[in-house]
């Protein structure tokens, strides 16, 4: 498994990361194959609450093309607000932003409790012709 971040998500992410590190939000896309192609990222602010019923509704407003999450403090307790029965094979994109941008991708798992699960991330490159 593993996660493609298209030129369009990763500059939405990073200009996100410029002006705050606290946010976190959706990552929209679609799953082929064994890959999460992420399309699109929408933020919200790290302390609103992300209800079930909340969820869902985004989840139907944005036609089914949530697959995953993406948050700038990964610490446990803002973890534990992802880690529910609707995120289980998701994706999971913990930024850490110091003198650059470091994207950290995971799967959400469970067996016995939820855990996040290494994956690798493939993001758009131009390439230098020179």
């Amino acid at each position: 498994m593993d996660a493609y971040l298209s030129r369009e998500a990763q500059q939405f992410l990073t200009a996100s990361g410029l002006i705050s590190h606290h946010s976190s939000g959706l990552l929209l896309g679609h799953l082929r194959g064994h890959r999460f192609f992420v399309e699109q990222a929408f933020p919200f602010p790290i302390n609103s609450p992300l209800s079930l019923k909340k969820l869902l509704q985004l989840h139907q407003h944005f036609q089914d093309r949530i697959i995953g999450f993406f948050s700038f403090q990964s610490n446990d307790k803002n973890l534990d607000r992802f880690m529910t029965p609707l995120a289980l094979g998701k994706l999971f994109l913990q930024i850490d932003f110091q003198e650059t941008m470091v994207f950290r991708p995971f799967r959400i798992e469970y067996a016995d409790k939820f855990f996040l699960d290494p994956i690798k991330l493939k993001t758009f490159s131009i390439k230098d012709p020179s």
